[in-house]
């Protein structure tokens, strides 16, 4: 029996083989061995080779075969805590914006897996992955079953932030958030670019606020921007979700990882490198730019597939001053992740047969 063309599109989607390095985007070009904040856009949509693989070829990264994982986790946090989405008094129309233009792309990148049908302000949306069948009307939230922010969120497994100008400063008015990396979207919805970075050392008082600023402010409405931004993850562990609403989740990982280290040199290669890929947009109805957030995971124990990779990255983390490994949130224990890095083919042996899914996880 000849399977329907979408079937078994979804069905050659889903069984593609998982690999969490063959769409990394690995933050560092070869030739970096030290790491400081900058404005490191570039133009998206423009895919790049790396050592393990390709990224960057579209604006969302569905995820392969995880990608239904990835969203059931999405949608679990936004069923247990509607606050995870923020939309502040006149930011309504930004948001069925934000919705129109996702939902165009995807249609157009994943023509197998995703359909739109326009016709006037009635439109018809199918997500044949995750089984999405919605008919609605723009601009008419009683034919949706969640506001329009909400329920691409429920479809995309990019977090989703609009910023806007007010005042002279941009600020971030709206956002549907489930995978903070130790920030709560609840607590920074309404401040302002200055008052979010605040805490980032560096960043303000050497103008580089100012600079991402005024390159936001000037954004074209014909050219979509991305940078990646990297750390290594509050918890040893591949949950999306270290966010400060989950903070009793993970609060305890990194310590009984170094009481797990102390003992046995191989438990740092459970360590997560975190890279978060984000791409700026002006939305062409609003004018209102999104600042959206795709994170990708991978361990060290991984990494070591890649050594060049790895030596990379110890010669950045070791080199990196204190005040940034502080924010970052390892400096009490970089110095154990580097010597697991530089030695990590000693580690080859310990190498796991088959990447686990992010979300298996089950303590």
């Amino acid at each position: 029996m000849t399977l329907p063309s979408t079937d078994l599109a979804v069905e050659l989607f889903l069984t593609q083989p998982i690999d969490h390095l063959a769409n990394l985007p690995w933050p560092f070009p070869d030739d970096l061995d030290a790491f400081r904040y900058t404005v490191n856009v570039e133009p998206a949509r423009v895919p790049r080779r790396t050592r393990g693989g390709e990224w960057g070829r579209h604006l969302v990264d569905l995820g392969g075969a995880e990608y239904p994982a990835i969203m059931a986790d999405r949608r679990r946090i936004l069923d247990a805590d509607p606050g995870r989405v923020q939309v502040r008094p006149g930011m309504a129309l930004a948001c069925w914006d934000l919705l129109l233009y996702y939902l165009r792309d995807l249609a157009l990148t994943y023509p197998d897996l995703m359909e739109l049908d326009e016709v006037g302000e009635h439109l018809h949306w199918r997500n044949h992955v995750l089984g999405t069948d919605q008919r609605f009307v723009l601009g008419d939230a009683t034919t949706l079953p969640y506001d329009p922010l909400e329920f691409l969120a429920r479809e995309v497994p990019d977090d989703l932030l609009l910023v806007v100008e007010r005042d002279g400063r941009l600020c971030f008015d709206a956002g549907a958030v489930t995978f903070a990396a130790a920030w709560a979207v609840s607590f920074d919805v309404g401040m302002d670019i200055y008052e979010i970075h605040g805490p980032v050392p560096r960043l303000t008082g050497e103008g580089i606020t100012a600079r991402a600023e005024q390159f936001l402010k000037r954004l074209p409405a014909d050219q979509v921007y991305r940078r990646v931004n990297w750390t290594l993850s509050a918890s040893d562990s591949r949950t999306l979700d270290v966010s400060l609403e989950e903070l009793p989740a993970w609060g305890r990982d990194i310590p009984a990882l170094i009481r797990d280290g102390a003992v046995d040199a191989t438990a740092w290669g459970r360590v997560q490198l975190r890279i978060e890929l984000e791409h700026f947009v002006r939305l062409p109805m609003t004018g209102a730019v999104t600042f959206n957030i795709r994170t990708f995971m991978a361990s060290l124990d991984e990494l070591r597939a890649v050594p060049a990779w790895c030596e990379q990255l110890a010669t950045i983390i070791e080199e990196l001053p204190a005040d940034l490994a502080e924010y970052k949130g390892f400096l009490d224990h970089r110095d154990d992740v580097v010597a697991f890095l530089r030695t990590a083919d000693l580690h080859t042996a310990n190498l796991p047969a088959a990447s686990p899914s992010p979300h298996d996880r089950t303590d």
